[in-house]
């Protein structure tokens, strides 16, 4: 027993030691107690930026957070932009899998909230801080039931976009300031304006121009307001200027395409989002800029184009959810946010200093900034996607004669409101 006491002992005294050894200060009085390193955090962000976009996120905006927070590692992951990235986010939430922030498009927001899917950046202490730093159009697409659910990372709308020339020969030094006087031009001198389409995001300025409403302002009813004698008119105008070869889609057999035909004076107007501009190659651009000039789309009742853009929002099955806040926060901040715009993306923070780009990339981004205030929010509704595509089946049906305007109109209106019954979370 007692060999057995003193070897217990033995071997205490030998750990003892050996701790020491290994770590001089818990004994040596001289020498403070040594912290345990913070462990690294790592966040995931399922992102959806073009190549050129991806290389600056991933290799110096991503290299440039983890410098300054270098207990925080962020892992990126690119998607594509599609209905299956709605899919497989909800799959990966339901296992618990999601990754802790996403890049989403503004519509998305008002979806993922409903299915309480996102975290509500409400409840971090700087987030009237934050707020107060960003444009306001943009950041109320992540306001829904009551609460914020993101912070909008980029944004963009559309801009009219003239040939010069055709301008010219109808006396104007620059753009017309109303939509009626750009359709006067068009059919007085027989010229072409091109609409792309007949979705939500191609189609609705053109169709507010001419006074035409979708829903009454609280998103509740579409009867009354889609197949109202204002909306029937303003379809019964685009009818018309399209008869008269005055107005064109990409569905229809007089649509050249609107990129070169506006360069070449096929179109007289045109309108388009920044990508018209940052996906052109120097040569292209310069000529872009020789023969066209753009102005924001004509504001009509308070209404311009439509806004688009995209949030960063964090999952509510974050286990990170500081780190996660700190990522998005900083992602709108100035020095992230004016890198980007080199790629083409459109700022949201106030503060980014624009002089510091050169006159010719502002010459025509300022068209689309200014552009921003008067853009359309499309509305917040968790089955806008739906919504958008009765909108744009009638529509096509409209233009293609197969469906008279108030018939079109008047069922589109019903299929809306059932819709809209069944929506929640407002």
């Amino acid at each position: 027993m007692r060999t057995n006491k003193w070897l217990s002992v033995i071997s205490l005294i030998t750990t003892i030691t050996l701790t020491g050894c290994n770590n001089q200060s818990i004994l040596d009085s001289h020498n403070p107690i040594q912290s345990h390193k913070k462990e690294k955090q790592e966040i995931v962000i399922w992102h959806t930026y073009s190549d050129e976009e991806t290389k600056v996120f991933e290799n110096k905006i991503i290299p440039l957070f983890e410098k300054k927070y270098p207990t925080i590692d962020v892992k990126p992951v690119r998607q594509s932009y599609n209905e299956q990235l709605k899919f497989a986010l909800i799959a990966r939430a339901s296992a618990q899998k999601a990754p802790d922030i996403v890049r989403m498009d503004i519509t998305w927001v008002p979806f993922f909230a409903q299915l309480n899917l996102l975290y509500s950046v409400n409840k971090f202490d700087d987030f009237e801080q934050v707020k107060q730093s960003l444009l306001k159009r943009p950041l109320e697409s992540n306001y829904y039931g009551g609460k914020y659910y993101g912070i909008p990372l980029n944004t963009n709308t559309k801009v009219a976009i003239y040939n010069k020339e055709l301008l010219r020969e109808v006396g104007y030094t620059k753009p017309p300031n109303t939509f009626n006087e750009i359709v006067d031009i068009a059919v007085k001198h027989h010229y072409l304006i091109g609409m792309s389409g007949y979705t939500s995001w191609e189609s609705l300025p053109f169709f507010y121009a001419l006074g035409g409403q979708l829903m009454n302002p609280d998103y509740t009813r579409a009867t009354g307001y889609l197949n109202s004698q204002q909306s029937i008119q303003a379809f019964e105008k685009m009818l018309k200027l399209n008869g008269s070869s005055n107005f064109t889609t990409k569905q229809m057999a007089n649509y050249k395409d609107t990129w070169q035909g506006v360069k070449d004076g096929n179109y007289f107007m045109v309108d388009e989002g920044p990508w018209f501009y940052s996906t052109q190659s120097p040569k292209s651009l310069k000529e872009t800029l020789n023969k066209t000039v753009a102005a924001p789309f004509p504001v009509t009742n308070g209404k311009g184009s439509v806004l688009g853009g995209e949030n960063l929002v964090i999952m509510k099955g974050t286990k990170h959810p500081k780190a996660s806040w700190l990522f998005v926060k900083w992602m709108a901040s100035p020095q992230p946010q004016e890198i980007m715009f080199k790629t083409g993306l459109i700022p949201t923070n106030k503060n980014v200093k624009l002089t510091d780009f050169n006159k010719e990339t502002l010459y025509y981004y300022q068209n689309y900034i200014d552009g921003i205030e008067d853009a359309i929010l499309r509305p917040k509704l968790t089955k806008w996607d739906k919504v958008d595509d009765i909108y744009t089946a009638y529509s096509s049906l409209i233009f293609s004669k197969q469906i008279g305007i108030k018939d079109g109109l008047t069922r589109a209106a019903k299929e809306i409101d059932q819709l809209l019954t069944e929506e929640k979370g407002r």
